[in-house]
């Protein structure tokens, strides 16, 4: 798919929420129980997540953690509730393959499910009720212009994206992501931890900080994105690969 058929302000209005050590570092692999942020970054996610359509998050983040972001605070799912809106955001989860396992709690969560994945992923869930949704966009990688039109064809106009990195950084390169809030936490994890941004291609734009929140040894910032007209050499079709999620 060639850049001049992606039109990227043509999708849903799109934050990313991440946390990350002071080296750039996500929570590694090997230590997946481990939350490397505090109790309140859990309430400021939950914040954040609530006032979104849906959720997305690559399959890796879905295996480490095994459920999705699902909103616990009754007043927040109230407020959804009195504005006429699903108690829980859809919860995407995008993986290239499709190969997940049906024994995570995530299958068992109360909440409404969707699958981003390609023609071949898709075709393992062909007749299965797991997911409320099975979008199979692309032959062996995700193709973004036609999961974004699946997404708003759902009714998705605004959208979280909780990780991993790589899946952040691939956005960001087709110029995908509007919003980022990140928490700082006093951590150095270290080189064997994943990368908030894992991609090699440069991000063609600038960031303004909008705020800045010191809340005990964390800190939270809150970015806007402001990308390098024309995006180039940013293929929609090839960041995310079958190998890849």
């Amino acid at each position: 798919m060639s850049d001049e058929n992606y039109d990227p302000l043509n999708r849903p209005h799109t934050i990313a929420v991440l946390a990350s050590s002071l080296d750039g570092g996500l929570a590694r692999a090997d230590a997946p129980a481990r939350r490397i942020a505090s109790a309140y970054d859990f309430q400021h996610l939950e914040q954040q997540v609530a006032q979104v359509d849906a959720v997305l998050f690559g399959a890796t983040t879905l295996r480490l953690g095994g459920t999705a972001m699902r909103l616990q605070s009754p007043y927040l799912i109230a407020e959804r509730e009195r504005q006429g809106r699903s108690p829980q955001p859809l919860q995407i989860v995008c993986s290239a393959r499709g190969e997940l396992d049906l024994n995570l709690p995530f299958f068992r969560q109360p909440i409404r499910r969707a699958l981003l994945t390609t023609e071949k992923g898709a075709s393992r869930w062909q007749g299965s009720t797991a997911f409320d949704y099975c979008w199979g966009v692309g032959d062996k990688e995700i193709d973004w212009p036609r999961a974004f039109r699946c997404l708003q064809g759902a009714g998705v106009q605004t959208l979280a994206v909780l990780g991993g990195g790589r899946l952040f950084a691939s956005l960001v390169q087709i110029a995908a992501v509007d919003e980022l809030w990140l928490t700082l936490c006093p951590l150095l994890l270290g080189s064997a931890a994943p990368s908030l941004y894992p991609n090699a291609v440069e991000f063609s734009g600038t960031l303004t900080l909008l705020n800045v929140l010191p809340v005990g040894n964390e800190v939270y910032l809150h970015y806007r994105l402001n990308y390098a007209w024309p995006v180039a050499n940013k293929s929609p079709a090839n960041l995310i690969s079958s190998h890849q999620l």
